[in-house]
Order: structure tokens, then C-alpha cells, then sequence
């Protein structure tokens, strides 16, 4: 390095000398010193670390499908709420779109620093990558660990934008699961492996994607966040507001409470602000570590009104699907309303302490509904949905024995 030659530099200079050289050696000398000063001020760049800020969100867009453009377009809202945010931080962005081709010809992680006082930082490219299944596990691993390395934080909260249908098995139809990158999808189970592997918790995951918010969705990602903001049905292709929403996800403390705030912006947005769209939104904030608790006690009521689940026959299902079922065709029957589940098998007669431990896993819950895409039933919209097998799904009721809540809330115990 240029300081070691300068220090041995002045070791020569400090041996002994002749006295008819000493006045030159002297300047010398003094120069030298003044080197070595600046340099020590500057540092050596090669062995500074990257600097690791308080927090970094990664939104993590798979777009290359029928709805690129508008999840595109959540880039420009993003830009916009950085100049509100007050928080520093740094907002990490994976693009892999078809609709962008000339700006992003390939797989592209960029990001923007923000210092929370207004100031945002140009977009800066951290990496492009060759073109590559942005939904298959190694690929989301290898996307984590990059920002991990290039965006160090002391917190970490992670966005999901793309197509999905929540628990239901990736298959040709209209069946995702998580993700459509051409075509390509990732079953649930798959995608906390994935977050697992890249050893990073975090403080929330927001899914951007329509009928996520399903208790065999949260059960299986309860242990990579604190929370998980999702809805239960279809989102509308403007998603959510980020231009309002971003100084709550950069925030680093209450994570809680900031989670609410998006959740919030998210409904009002509808409610009371875009005008493009029919007012429609569903949404939840589900606390992950209180999965388990709800699981024990939804194991409990299965075990002891396990004979009442002869009740639902097709007139009982057709029944559900109409007054409580979330999702529409081709996938309606697929997932109901977890509390009109939980009345119905219980004769009405749902147990406090369900109740008192539903509370704790949903720590907010709104909607607005003028669109009347699904029912909303105001005095059980508990914010997440359930599966109820059925004879006529055999193929779903065979994934449905995959999945960790199948288990846990006691419908291996039920003949199903």
C-alpha cells in the first residue's frame, strides 16, 4: 500500500547521515510527514466495510406477466414517498419485467438512499443479473444474500409484488401460488424455504398480490417475520399506495404500529382517494409469533365438534362460497372467511378464547367493498381465510395435506 512505502521511506530518511546532506534530508523529511497525514485523514478505501444503515426494505418485483406495467409503475410511487420518508434507510428494488425492456433489459437490483430529511439518493444499479426464474427458490436466496451483502441493516422488511393465489398449488391454470415470471410460480412451502435459507428475519413481509392473507399462508411463513401484511382477496392492479406509505416502511422502530399505518393508507387510498378505481380493499396485519397459539386452539375446536364438519355439504359449501368465500372464479371454493368457519363448526357458539387469540394473530383489519367483488359480512370478517376440503376438490385436498396448518390445527385428525 502507498502508506507502507511512505513509512519505509522515512525509515531510510532517519538513518544516520552525513552532515553536509542533513538540511536536504530535513525537507524531505517534512514532506513526507505531510504525506503521511493526508493519508491517514483519507483511509484506505480497500479495507473499508460497507456501512451498515438502520434499515432496508427490499421490494422484490415479478412482473413478467400480464400486469408488468402497473407493477412498473410502483417504482415512480416509491420514488415519490422517499422524499417523505423520515427515516434514513435504503430502499432496495429487484425488477424482472417484460413491459421495460429498454431500461431494464435483464434482471435488475438498484437502490436508493434516503436520509430522511429529504434528501434521496440518484438510482443506483447494484447488480444485473443474466435472465433467470425470479420466483424459484435459489434465485431469491441468491437476490437476499446480494442485498444482505451490498445493503447491510440492522433491520430488514421485504415487499412481494406479482401475481398469487395464496395457498393453492402452482399447476398450469390460473393457479400461482406466489409469482407468474413467465409462466413460472412457487408453491408457499417453497418460498419460506427460500426466506429461511437466506438467514435474514424480517420485521414484516407486505404482500402486494391478491389472497394472501389465508391462515395456511401465515402458518407456513411464521417464523421469517414479525409480520405479514396481506389481503384476503383480490388486489386491485394498482396495488398498494407507496408514495404514502413509504416513510412507515422505512421507519425502524414500532414495527407493529407501522405496519398498521400501511395497512391504514392502503384502505383510505380506496376509500377515499383514487378516483380510477371502484373502492375495493381487504386487509390485514397478522402478528406471526401468535400462529402457533391460534393453530393449538383451532386443533382443540376441530377435535371437539370434529362432527359437525359433516355439515358441509354442497349446499353448506355453496352457501360459504356465496356469503364468505374469498376468492372468485376459477378460484372461488378455494378459501372462506376463518371465523364464519369457526361459528359454523361450532353451532355458533365460538369459543372466547378463540376469539381472544384470533385478536392477538389479527392485530388490524379493515375494507372497503363498494366493488362487491366477493361478500364482506361485517360481523364475521375476521381479515384471513381458510380452506374447507371438499369431495369435489381432490386435487386441492391432496396439496392441502402438504401444508404445515393441515397438521397443526388438527385436520389430519378428521379423515381429510
Amino acid at each position: 500500500m502507498v502508506r507502507d512505502a511512505v513509512l519505509h521511506l522515512l525509515f531510510f530518511y532517519l538513518c544516520p547521515v552525513s552532515n553536509e546532506n542533513i538540511m536536504k534530508k530535513i525537507k524531505i523529511l517534512s514532506l513526507f510527514v505531510g504525506l503521511l497525514a493526508i493519508l491517514s485523514a483519507c483511509g484506505d478505501d480497500d479495507d473499508t466495510p460497507v456501512p451498515v444503515t438502520v434499515k432496508t426494505v427490499l421490494m422484490y418485483l415479478v412482473a413478467d406477466n400480464s400486469i408488468s406495467g402497473d407493477i412498473y409503475s410502483n417504482i415512480a410511487s416509491v420514488e415519490e414517498g422517499l422524499i417523505k420518508a423520515t427515516s434514513p434507510g435504503t430502499f432496495v428494488i429487484y425488477w424482472d419485467g417484460g413491459s421495460r425492456k429498454s431500461e431494464f433489459p435483464d434482471p435488475t437490483l438498484f437502490k436508493y438512499e434516503v436520509d430522511g430529511k429529504g434528501k434521496v439518493s440518484k438510482r443506483e444499479v447494484i447488480k444485473t443479473y443474466s435472465s433467470q426464474n425470479s420466483v424459484s427458490n435459489e434465485v431469491i436466496n441468491r437476490v437476499l444474500k446480494d442485498v444482505e451483502a451490498y445493503c447491510p441493516a440492522e433491520k430488514y422488511s421485504l415487499i412481494f409484488g406479482s401475481h398469487a393465489t395464496g395457498w393453492l398449488p402452482v399447476d398450469d391454470s390460473k393457479s400461482r401460488s406466489f409469482g407468474d415470471d413467465s409462466g413460472a410460480k412457487i408453491n408457499i412451502p417453497d418460498l419460506s424455504v427460500a426466506l429461511k435459507q437466506s438467514g435474514i428475519h424480517f420485521d414484516y413481509i407486505l404482500f402486494d398480490a391478491c389472497l394472501m392473507s389465508q391462515v395456511e399462508v401465515a402458518y407456513e411463513l411464521r417464523n421469517v417475520a414479525d409480520y405479514l401484511i396481506l389481503s384476503p382477496t383480490e388486489v386491485w392492479d394498482k396495488g398498494f399506495p407507496y408514495f404514502k406509505m413509504v416513510k412507515y416502511l422505512l421507519a425502524a422502530d414500532n414495527a407493529q404500529q407501522n405496519a398498521i399505518n400501511v395497512a391504514k393508507d392502503y384502505v383510505d387510498f380506496y376509500k377515499n382517494e383514487c378516483t380510477e378505481r371502484i373502492p375495493w380493499a381487504t386487509i390485514a396485519v397478522i402478528k406471526t409469533d401468535e400462529m402457533q397459539a391460534l393453530a393449538s386452539i383451532t386443533h382443540s375446536i376441530m377435535g371437539q365438534y370434529q362432527g359437525n364438519l359433516t355439515r358441509f355439504d354442497s349446499n353448506k359449501i355453496n352457501y360459504f362460497q356465496t356469503n364468505y368465500g374469498y376468492g372468485r372464479s376459477p378460484l372461488n371454493y378455494s378459501t372462506y372467511d376463518f371465523r364464519a368457519f369457526v361459528r359454523e363448526l361450532t353451532s355458533n357458539n365460538i369459543p372466547p378464547a378463540f376469539e381472544e387469540q384470533l385478536s392477538k394473530v389479527i392485530v388490524y383489519k379493515d375494507y372497503v367493498d363498494d366493488a362487491g367483488f366477493v361478500n364482506i359480512d361485517p360481523e364475521v370478517y375476521s381479515g384471513i381465510g381458510c380452506y374447507i376440503p371438499y369431495e369435489s376438490f381432490s386435487k386441492w385436498n391432496v396439496y392441502f395435506k402438504n401444508l404445515q396448518w393441515y397438521s397443526a390445527a388438527g385436520w389430519n385428525e378428521t379423515g381429510w
